[in-house]
């Protein structure tokens, strides 16, 4: 697992990419998932899936992120906007490395890379009782501090040329 950390606009999904597109996963899915735009009500049936008829408006089997991102890297993006339920379910798919679709009786395997990204101060959280310790010790295995604009300045004229060129 890898954890990006930084402001928001530092280029985590960027790095996230490079690193899915750097590694023997590049040619299986590489899929971003908004933690902070799921609403917790839908969480889990989005990032597990759900079998037809397993609640009030499942008229169709749905895979979730988790299984359409086999064998690739699922990208976890604002983390800390996530649930507590939410976070009990996704320690246990790192911890068994499988899913329980709601209204599925059998489990499923997966293999996926998470990378998973926030802005917040997650040791912060932690202190606060908004973020499991457990779930964050199994998505820091690989911490990456993203340092803001201000502190890369020679980045500048990087970005300025690469918009011009877009744009011009």
């Amino acid at each position: 697992s890898v954890l990006l950390l930084g402001e928001s606009g530092t280029g985590k999904e960027l790095v996230a990419q490079t690193v899915h597109a750097q590694s023997p996963r590049s040619r299986q899915p590489f899929l971003p998932v908004n933690c902070g735009a799921i609403s917790p009500q839908l969480i889990e049936s989005e990032m597990f899936g759900h079998e037809k008829g397993s609640f009030t408006g499942a008229d169709r089997q749905h895979k979730g992120h988790f299984e359409r991102a086999s064998g690739g890297t699922l990208f976890l993006d604002e983390i800390g906007e996530m649930s507590s339920p939410a976070q009990a379910k996704l320690l246990r798919v790192l911890e068994n490395h499988t899913i329980d679709p709601l209204g599925d009786t059998r489990s499923h395997k997966v293999n996926i890379r998470i990378i998973a990204a926030t802005n917040r101060n997650l040791t912060e959280e932690i202190a606060a009782g908004r973020f499991r310790s457990d779930l964050y010790y199994r998505l820091n295995v690989f911490p990456v501090q993203m340092p803001a604009l201000r502190d890369r300045l020679e980045d500048i004229p990087l970005l300025v040329q690469f918009f011009v060129q877009k744009y011009a």
